[in-house]
């Protein structure tokens, strides 16, 4: 509502309008034509009084340009990941350019701005005639108000820049997004709720800028000793601003005649002026939730909780600015599809130096959650364009848990064993032919060893020793076959031995009621060892052979 249009409401009616505050008398009157609010202080305290406040103008442009300064992207879910959709027509509009006379940059800037200062901004939405959005423009937020049509339905009446005409706005058709509210449509102004506070700064600052306009001097009083003329006083009042004032301040002034000058005020120092406007900073940055460090308050800051400052500044300050606007864009311009969302990338904002950031580059390549490409396309590099640089690395010392129970660790393998012999199908015929009864040596032996206090190698081997000798037995036999080796060729008894010293270390846990599982799991355990030795001497022996025939 303009000045003119307050002006004859209150004329119309200026007593019984709910709307007129009627304490402070004149002030309070003036404050609400102005679209204010007259304060203890005497101070009208409005969203354009407010700003002229070093502190509030900081606080409201780092959110509008923090957050102006994000991008926000378009997705869609894709499985159990998601995918930006830069061929969306809504990515062009909330990424890029909004409209055909600003940036995004600019759009964000705005409604971030007009949130903190006013509590509501608002977004009109053009559509075609299919009805999907083209443009966004921004709205005036002190001129534009949530109401309710006659139907119930929610709508937003407007005043036009350009004509100063009202008009109504569909609710679907308007972005509204509001701070805290009581009623959830309209949000409450952050300069309206803390007008005190505010007005006690601006009234401080004004006091001491008379101060300063006075050349800092604190008032005093003149007195004449003698008698004199009755036009004396007036002449030495002028004599004695001429002298001190303007650009001859800081000069020593002489008094010619019987004059005595003597100081009533208080220094600067005393008046406490500093602290005023120290506590005044904190107070409006603590209103923002603005960190004080950025609106030059920087007595706490340090280098050490510089990075967690900002950290908490996106979390705590920007983040429910944020949310508010993403969710607003998915109901309205989205049209609430679950496939399809925004979100305002703020990895640059998370990001901490350069050694923390590579640290961190280094932690997500060592365990397999960034390929070397990902880390390089966050710190604004070329992919590789190879292979390579879209391969996930993980340690080769780590497997997963449930594999412990049915597979051989490493340090039960031999020392640079070969790979796996392949079993041509007449052997593993003839391992399952004798399968069961190898199956039922090995629970014996469990059995056996299960009920003995005593589990080291030596008291294990003799144990064991059937269940090894056989495999071994097999294996060898095999061997010869494939290998073409003579008949009295053996292999040595390392395998068994390296079997047993391994049993020995898994023995002591194994209890008689798990008997045949561990038995089942043994046998694998030593047809995987046993062979492996057994084959890696045959090869030996062959390669001996060959080398004998070539001499």
């Amino acid at each position: 509502m303009g000045f003119f249009a307050r002006l004859r409401e209150f004329r119309a009616n200026p007593m019984e309008n709910p709307s007129v505050p009627l304490a402070s008398g004149f002030l309070s009157t003036l404050g609400w034509l102005f679209g204010g609010n007259a304060t203890a202080s005497n101070e009208i305290v409005s969203e354009f009084s407010a700003l002229q406040h070093v502190t509030v103008y900081a606080c409201v442009r780092v959110i509008a340009e923090s957050i102006g300064s994000l991008t926000l992207r378009t997705y869609k879910r894709v499985g159990k990941g998601r995918s930006e959709v830069i061929e969306d027509p809504i990515w062009k509009m909330l990424a890029l350019m909004p409209n055909d006379e600003m940036s995004a940059s600019v759009l964000w800037e705005n409604v971030a701005g007009c949130m903190a200062l006013c509590g509501n901004s608002f977004l009109e939405i053009l559509r075609n005639k299919a009805g999907a959005p083209l443009q966004l423009y921004p709205l005036h937020c002190l001129r534009t108000k949530p109401v309710r049509l006659p139907d119930g339905s929610l709508a937003y009446r407007t005043v036009d820049f350009a004509t100063g005409g009202e008009r109504i706005i569909a609710g679907k058709d308007c972005l509204h997004f509001r701070l805290f509210s009581w009623d959830g449509l309209e949000g409450l102004s952050p300069i309206q709720q803390a007008r005190q506070t505010i007005g006690w700064a601006q009234a401080a600052i004004k006091q001491s800028a008379r101060f300063v306009g006075n050349n800092s001097t604190p008032p005093g009083i003149l007195t004449r000793v003698g008698r004199g003329d009755d036009g004396a006083e007036q002449k030495m009042r002028k004599f004695w601003e001429s002298s001190s004032g303007g650009q001859n301040s800081g000069r020593t002034a002489v008094l010619s005649g019987e004059w005595k000058y003597q100081q009533i005020g208080i220094n600067a120092k005393d008046s406490q002026w500093l602290e005023s406007m120290q506590f005044s900073r904190s107070d409006i940055a603590a209103l923002f939730r603005v960190l004080p460090g950025m609106v030059g308050e920087l007595g706490r800051m340090s280098n050490n909780n510089a990075e967690q400052q900002s950290l908490s500044f996106v979390i705590d300050t920007l983040r429910p600015y944020l949310v508010r606007i993403e969710q607003e864009i998915a109901i309205k311009l989205l049209g609430g599809d679950p496939s399809r969302f925004v979100e305002f990338d703020v990895s640059q904002r998370l990001r901490g130096d350069w050694k923390s950031t590579m640290d961190g580059f280094a932690v997500g390549r060592q365990w397999g959650i960034l390929t070397a490409d990902e880390c390089r396309e966050q710190i604004g590099y070329n992919p590789l364009g190879t292979p390579e640089g879209e391969i996930t690395i993980a340690p080769v010392n780590m497997q997963a848990a449930s594999r412990m129970l049915t597979t051989e660790s490493i340090q039960d393998q031999p020392v640079n064993a070969p790979p796996e012999p392949s079993v041509d199908p007449q052997m593993r015929s003839m391992m399952l032919g004798y399968g069961p009864a190898l199956l039922s040596i090995a629970k014996d032996a469990v059995g056996r060893v299960a009920t003995r206090s005593k589990r080291d190698s030596d008291s294990l081997t003799p144990i064991l020793a059937p269940m090894a000798d056989s495999i071994a037995t097999l294996a060898e036999f095999e061997a010869r076959r494939q290998l073409r080796l003579p008949e009295e060729w053996c292999a040595t008894d390392k395998g068994r031995c390296e079997y047993v010293r391994g049993v020995a270390r898994r023995a002591i846990e194994w209890q008689i009621e798990a008997r045949d599982e561990i038995a089942s799991v043994e046998l694998r355990k030593a047809l995987s060892s046993i062979t492996y030795t057994v084959y890696r001497e045959a090869g030996a022996a062959l390669a001996e052979r060959n080398l004998n025939a070539a001499a």
